[in-house]
């Protein structure tokens, strides 16, 4: 009966022997694993921070055989002087009226240059253009009226 008892000490000693073993390995590999693996750098951004949202792609058109394209300016309302300052409220691309000061930017590469009482003039791109207030329908006045002044 004591040859069996030995013969079963003997074989779980060697089992526990071999799972320690194992235990020993695979502890090793994974903390080599982790301790050797390359350390992550830090990738670049996809976007430069405080790129310009507006790119001049007027060199693309042109390579492409377009011509420049040409904002739309519909004339709401004018007030002018005389030296051609003043103001406009303007539509600009069919978008809702906004007033405008004379040498103010509508548009990038667009500029309101004067205003007078019937027009006002833009330069887009170098090249002025005058816009004409739309008469009022009914009406044969447009812009300012000139007013007498009163006796005295």
């Amino acid at each position: 009966m004591l040859a069996g008892t030995f013969r079963f000490h003997t074989h779980a000693a060697d089992a526990l022997r071999v799972i320690a073993m194992a235990t020993l390995a695979v502890g090793v590999g994974v903390w080599s694993a982790l301790l050797l693996a390359p350390r992550p750098v830090e990738s670049p951004p996809l976007l430069a921070p405080g790129a310009d949202a507006r790119q001049d792609l007027s060199p693309v058109v042109q390579w492409f055989g377009g011509a420049p394209l040409r904002v739309r300016v519909a004339v709401n309302g004018i007030i002018a002087s005389g030296d051609g300052s003043g103001a406009a409220l303007l539509s600009v691309d069919g978008a809702s009226p906004r007033a405008y000061r004379v040498s103010q930017e509508l548009a990038p590469g667009v500029v309101l240059e004067a205003v007078s009482p019937q027009s006002v003039s833009i330069a887009q791109d170098g090249v002025a253009e005058q816009v004409p207030m739309p008469k009022a329908p009914g009406s044969g006045m447009q812009g300012f009226v000139p007013v007498a002044r009163p006796q005295q």
